[in-house]
């Protein structure tokens, strides 16, 4: 399914031009917002120079401590705006990359923030209008996967209620419940139609992904690398075209992939389940949308025609 855009994307990946790819429109459906920024951006924002993050973190928790000692402490310490530099900086880089389909995920405490889900909305939506308002714009909504699931019943039957989020996602590792645990708020989701994601299958296995699919009723999946592992799970993903949304750097630096050459996305393609390549973490993970890209290509991972039809699907129209 080519676009008007995909002779020049291929072109642009075969000839490494990086001002061309930035230019044609993307998607970054897993991204999570105060980590969605460049570093070089915030760098300048805030006249600091942060250290660039290492080759390999040792899993997800040493990934958390870079961050915090690293990042996030200096900018709570630094930042006027109670963290809103970062915030924005998600916003300026969907802007930079052209990015036609855009869902950073929110948290709770991103909405507590700002004393109002009203003041909330107000402030992204003129984010959004502001930096990259041609995006169509899904913001979601994301749960903490250790939360105490009866008290968060109450908000997020307020927060879809709203309209304004157009997704759910339970993320912050895996395991720490059983997925029926998880079915009322996936209830609340599904009254209110949002899409249902879930962090799932990034260091769980394919019989997880395949569990969480059938307990919840998931429409799409954040990672779900390990799927790979199960030629049977992989036609369960393609017969129903459930998405999974990629992030190959992030599955890199954290261990869970070899390297680009050897990501799973290549077997994932090649049995048909549908994915999109997005950032995670830009922040943390220091690789923008057209870089994730260009470093597929130029490892062998798939072909420039193969990324092409990734990219037109993360921005195509579909429910």
């Amino acid at each position: 399914m080519p676009d008007k855009f995909s002779k020049a994307f291929i072109t642009a990946l075969k000839n490494h031009d990086t001002k061309t790819l930035l230019t044609i429109p993307k998607s970054d459906v897993h991204n999570h917002l105060g980590r969605g920024c460049r570093v070089e951006w915030l760098s300048q924002k805030m006249n600091h120079t942060f250290a660039k993050p290492p080759a390999v973190f040792e899993g997800l928790m040493g990934m958390q401590d870079w961050y915090v000692n690293n990042i996030r402490d200096y900018c709570r310490a630094h930042d006027n705006n109670q963290t809103d530099v970062r915030r924005e900086g998600c916003f300026v880089e969907a802007e930079r990359n052209h990015i036609a389909r855009f869902a950073p995920g929110f948290s709770e405490t991103d909405i507590e923030d700002y004393g109002s889900l009203k003041n909330f909305c107000e402030y992204y939506d003129m984010l959004h209008q502001k930096y990259c308002p041609d995006a169509v714009y899904e913001p979601e909504l994301a749960f903490q996967s250790y939360v105490d699931i009866e008290p968060a019943l109450a908000r997020a039957e307020e927060y879809f209620a709203s309209g304004y989020f157009k997704s759910i996602d339970v993320c912050c590792g895996e395991g720490y419940k059983p997925f029926s645990d998880y079915i009322p708020l996936y209830k609340i989701a599904e009254k209110y139609g949002v899409l249902k994601r879930m962090h799932v299958g990034e260091t769980g296995s394919a019989d997880d992904v395949e569990a969480a699919i059938e307990t919840l009723g998931l429409d799409e999946i954040h990672h779900g690398i390990n799927a790979v592992h199960s030629p049977r799970v992989m036609k369960l993903l393609a017969d129903r075209k459930i998405t999974l949304n990629v992030c190959p750097t992030s599955n890199i630096k954290l261990g869970y992939a070899k390297s680009y050459a050897e990501h799973p996305i290549k077997i994932l393609v090649e049995n048909g389940v549908p994915v999109t390549i997005n950032t995670d973490d830009l922040l943390v993970f220091d690789s923008s949308v057209d870089e994730e890209y260009q470093r597929l290509y130029d490892a062998g991972t798939l072909s420039a025609e193969q990324l092409d039809e990734i990219r037109c699907w993360g921005i195509s129209k579909r429910s």
